[in-house]
């Protein structure tokens, strides 16, 4: 558990600079990505992992040797296997579910939204090897470097101000507005203020890397085989 009281190292300074830096190197990279690999696939995973690599890179950067905090302040330390299980993998069953559940009045309400590009590379991988490739992508590197920057960055940061209850709202508005799809904001927020709870209960970056890999597992596994339409 932390105390909200107290306030990171990094300010918000840091964090624009994070996420600016981070959409302007993938922004340039993919250009140039593009240039020199024309199957979509290729240029997708090649895409999902610099972008993993430069956000990584940037929020320990920024956090750990700027600001010079220490691995403990973004809650990288070891878990413990219940808080692993029940809110890691427990946790991101749950998520899945209410996902879902939310994902019913958009398809009621909009039924032609476009997916989201990672839903078309499921939806397109003809082999098992590219959807385990695009499942290493959504359960393992997406995860680490979207909760060091949206919780392990910006949530404690919100908290040091607003308390853990607020904080996660706003974080998890930020986390949903940054995946730039309007129509799937508000269940994305929601998931986010989750994963921001699930980090106040136990304090550890782990326990939510685990919930968001679950969360994306399990929806990508039900994309590739065709249980959601």
């Amino acid at each position: 558990m932390h105390d909200h009281a107290l306030k990171p190292r990094w300010g918000l300074i840091d964090i624009v600079i994070v996420y600016a830096g981070a959409v302007l190197f993938t922004l340039f990279a993919g250009r140039g990505l593009a240039q020199i690999i024309s199957d979509p696939m290729t240029l997708f995973v090649a895409g999902a992992l610099l972008q993993f690599l430069i956000i990584t890179g940037l929020v320990l950067l920024f956090t750990l040797y700027i600001n010079q905090a220490r691995a403990a302040d973004l809650g990288i330390k070891k878990p413990s296997g219940q808080q692993l299980l029940v809110y890691g993998v427990l946790g991101g069953a749950v998520l899945m579910v209410l996902m879902m559940l939310l994902g019913i009045p958009i398809a009621l309400l909009q039924p032609e939204v476009q997916p989201q590009l990672f839903e078309q590379m499921l939806r397109g991988a003809g082999q098992d090897s590219s959807f385990l490739i695009l499942l290493f992508l959504g359960v393992v590197t997406a995860p680490i470097s979207e909760e060091l920057f949206y919780r392990g960055m910006i949530y404690p940061f919100f908290r040091g101000y607003l308390g853990p209850s607020w904080a996660a709202i706003l974080a998890g508005l930020v986390f949903g507005l940054a995946h730039w799809d309007l129509w799937r904001t508000i269940p994305l927020a929601v998931g986010g203020a989750l994963l921001c709870v699930l980090y106040q209960r136990t304090g550890n970056l782990w326990v939510t890397i685990v919930a968001h890999g679950t969360w994306n597992g399990l929806m990508s596994l039900l994309v590739y085989y065709n249980f959601l339409v």
